[in-house]
């Protein structure tokens, strides 16, 4: 979908609000200023859409929750390893990546590439918030390596029960702004100045996770966790960075607010 059709779409909203706006899908000064007063969602496209084609538009959310902006690469393929080692075949956790990389949708399909070829698999979001899947690829069922030496709650090695999303970004000590520097003290695993996550991102995330929680009652909330939690449970703090400061709250409190969104509706 144009970026031009998805703006003119949210003019469109903001006007059925009480906005005055021409709905000419540019993304000026008045736009921006009413958009600020809304929160917007990702939008979903049918699971019978073909890869590579327009995104459908005709979702209708559910109980708040819109389903997920997924993008199938058709030339991707992960290793079918079977299903999560839970009780549902489903995942019980999720791992929060990012990638040390730039956050283009270019980049986002050669990170699914390159996880391919190199034996891992997970799922992939660029700055927009899209999320990269390969082919015949479950959400819900189909695990693949992420997360290395780990441990959560008393589970080692998470990969196996835990799906994994690697979000696009450089990360700490990145070249490329806009910055955000955190302190131990404030509930982070590794100090420093990071990259931040784009609001869509963070935005999509929040979203997957409750869309997720809607369709997959095995996943807990108490399970999410950042790469860097799961290395320091496991004896091994500071081998990983993220998402620490990239994230724009610690990920306790980060799990806090996922509770508190599910509750309001009532997940």
């Amino acid at each position: 979908m144009k970026i031009e059709t998805l703006i003119k779409k949210a003019q469109k909203a903001m006007n059925t609000k009480g906005a005055k706006l021409v709905v000419d899908g540019v993304w000026g000064p008045k736009t921006i200023k009413e958009a600020k007063k809304y929160e917007f969602r990702i939008e979903a496209f049918s699971d019978t859409t073909k890869p590579g084609t327009t995104l459908s538009d005709n979702n209708t959310p559910s109980n708040g929750i819109v389903e997920p902006k997924f993008m199938i690469l058709p030339d991707i393929e992960f290793v079918n390893r079977g299903n999560y080692a839970t009780p549902s075949g489903q995942f019980k956790g999720l791992t929060v990546h990012y990638t040390v990389s730039d956050r283009t949708a270019k980049n986002a399909k050669g990170v699914l590439a390159y996880l391919k070829n190199n034996g891992f698999g997970c799922m992939v979001m660029d700055e927009d918030g899209i999320i990269y899947i390969p082919k015949n690829f479950d959400v819900f069922k189909n695990w693949g390596y992420h997360s290395g030496v780990s441990q959560w709650k008393g589970i080692k090695n998470v990969s196996d029960q835990f799906a994994g999303i690697e979000i696009c970004c450089w990360g700490l000590n990145s070249k490329v702004g806009p910055y955000r520097t955190v302190k131990e003290s404030d509930g982070y695993i590794v100090a420093g100045k990071y990259q931040a996550y784009t609001q869509a991102q963070e935005n999509a995330l929040i979203n997957f996770i409750l869309w997720a929680k809607s369709k997959n009652p095995e996943f807990d909330f108490d399970y999410i966790a950042g790469h860097d939690e799961l290395r320091k449970e496991a004896g091994k703090k500071g081998d990983k960075q993220d998402p620490g400061g990239s994230l724009s709250m610690s990920m306790p409190k980060f799990r806090n607010l996922i509770k508190t969104k599910a509750a309001e509706l009532g997940i």
